[in-house]
C-alpha cells in the first residue's frame, strides 16, 4: 500500500529541510575555503572541490524542491523510491 499524500508531503518537506542544509553547509565551506586560498600551496585544487560540491548541493536542493513544489501544488506523486 502507498504513502498518503500527507505521509508524501512530509517526507519532502523533510528532504528540503536536509538537502536545504547540505547546501548551507556547502556554501560555509565555500567560503571558508575561498578565504584560505591564497595562504595554501593546494588552494586552486580545494576550491575547484568546494566549488563542485556547492553545484552539486544546489543541483540537488532544487531538484528536491521542484518534486515538493509538485506534490504540494499540483498533487503530482513524485515517481521516486521512498526510503
Amino acid at each position: 500500500m502507498g504513502a498518503t499524500r500527507q505521509e508524501l508531503e512530509s517526507l519532502w518537506r523533510n528532504r528540503v529541510r536536509d538537502a536545504r542544509i547540505r547546501l548551507d553547509f556547502s556554501r560555509s565551506y565555500l567560503d571558508e575555503v575561498r578565504q584560505d586560498r591564497r595562504s595554501e600551496a593546494d588552494g586552486d585544487y580545494a576550491y575547484r572541490r568546494a566549488l563542485r560540491a556547492d553545484r552539486d548541493a544546489l543541483a540537488e536542493f532544487r531538484r528536491v524542491l521542484r518534486i515538493f513544489t509538485e506534490l504540494v501544488v499540483h498533487g503530482e506523486v513524485p515517481n521516486e523510491k521512498i526510503s
